[in-house]
């Protein structure tokens, strides 16, 4: 928790919508929380620890207490247009903070090296007047640590060493503040390393394997023609 500090990220995101940060040694889901709760625009809530943190699809959430940035963010005032877009967004925001060797898997998976280092949750709020995203990233795991199947990777493994998870936090919040309402996606497609590659795209009722050609401006991904707007891509070899 020493690296968890609130007054530490909101010394450097001055001038951002996220003036809210709280800390939380532990707690059910940050997602949750403010999906239920609501709040001021710009409200962020961050946990050492989630006993009941969840991924896309419903997925359970792998958490390493202190070897994790796991926060959620809630965001006003986006047209509905645009709803969409936000997880999108926070997915550039997340790879603009670490760096020039993190990429973007379709939607918004960011992998560094082929392997996946944060995970993003996007949900609009039963109301729709407002969207809370989530943002998991590994941190300080040691080789080993986490499962293989996984095909996942962390900052302390890529990288030698791992950074403060405040300082971390505070970096993707800015860049996040300057990308909401903004054009970002052709920044987006260049970080996307989804486009030009052999996928096969897991869909509620089935599955289609092609080429992924393009990523429109709505964010959907275009695979030989074929418009996919939801569904889990998995990069064949």
């Amino acid at each position: 928790m020493e690296d968890l500090s609130a007054a530490r990220i909101l010394a450097h995101t001055t001038g951002t919508r996220f003036q809210h940060v709280e800390v939380h040694a532990s707690i059910d889901s940050t997602q949750v929380l403010l999906v239920s709760e609501g709040g001021d625009d710009g409200r962020v809530v961050i946990a050492d620890h989630q006993t009941a943190g969840r991924g896309r699809q419903g997925r359970s959430w792998l958490d390493t207490p202190g070897a994790m940035l796991m926060f959620s963010a809630l965001i006003r005032d986006v047209p509905p247009d645009e709803a969409a877009l936000v997880s999108l967004a926070a997915g550039v925001a997340v790879a603009n903070a670490l760096g020039g060797d993190a990429k973007l898997k379709w939607p918004n998976d960011v992998r560094i090296g082929g392997r996946k280092v944060c995970g993003i949750l996007g949900e609009l709020a039963p109301a729709g007047d407002y969207i809370v995203v989530g943002i998991g990233v590994n941190v300080g795991h040691e080789a080993g640590d986490l499962p293989d199947e996984l095909g996942a990777t962390s900052l302390r493994i890529v990288r030698g060493e791992a950074p403060r998870r405040d300082d971390l936090c505070a970096a993707i919040l800015r860049e996040l503040d300057g990308l909401l309402g903004a054009d970002f996606m052709d920044e987006y497609r260049r970080l996307c390393e989804t486009i030009g590659a052999s996928v096969r795209v897991e869909l509620p009722d089935g599955s289609i394997e092609g080429t992924a050609t393009e990523v429109r401006d709505d964010g959907a991904l275009i695979v030989d023609g074929t418009v996919v707007m939801a569904g889990d891509v998995i990069h064949l070899r």
